[in-house]
Parts: structure tokens; C-alpha cells; sequence
């Protein structure tokens, strides 16, 4: 019996593992940009973040993982919680 609620983050895993590493792993905090009170530097983070995801070789394993988890926060694939 498998758990399904388990799928995307395997399948996102099994994505870092085979590329090793990802922008994401290099400043992990502009990802979360909801985390900097200041607006200039929350709108700043998303910016990188939004530059670097579009450079990232697993970026759709990433976007599966994020809709089929209902990821609230961060910044996944690109995307921002309102976008997915």
C-alpha cells in the first residue's frame, strides 16, 4: 500500500537528486519574502527569487509540488501562493 500524500515530495526529491543542487538551496530566505517586513526588500526577494527559479533545471517538479501541497507561502517555481 503506498501513501499518496507522500507522491509530491518524493517525486520533488527524487528531482533534487538528480540535478544535486538548486538556486534555492544557495539563499533559501529571499524564497519566503513574506518573512521581511519592509516592502522594498519583500519586493526585492521576490524578484531574485522569481530570476532564480527561472534558471532552476527542476522548476515544474517544483510547481507540482507547491499546487498539489498547498503551499501557503514562499515562493515555488516562480510563483507566489496567489498564482498557484
Amino acid at each position: 500500500m503506498s501513501n499518496h500524500r507522500h507522491q509530491p515530495y518524493t517525486d520533488l526529491m527524487r528531482a533534487v537528486d538528480t540535478v544535486g543542487e538548486t538556486p534555492c538551496m544557495a539563499i533559501p530566505e529571499v524564497f519566503f519574502p513574506e518573512d521581511f517586513p519592509d516592502k522594498n526588500v519583500r519586493d526585492c526577494a521576490i524578484l531574485v527569487a522569481r530570476y532564480l527559479c527561472n534558471t532552476c533545471p527542476i522548476k515544474n517538479e517544483c510547481f507540482m509540488y507547491a499546487q498539489e501541497t498547498d503551499q501557503r507561502y514562499g515562493v515555488w517555481a516562480g510563483t507566489l501562493p496567489a498564482e498557484r
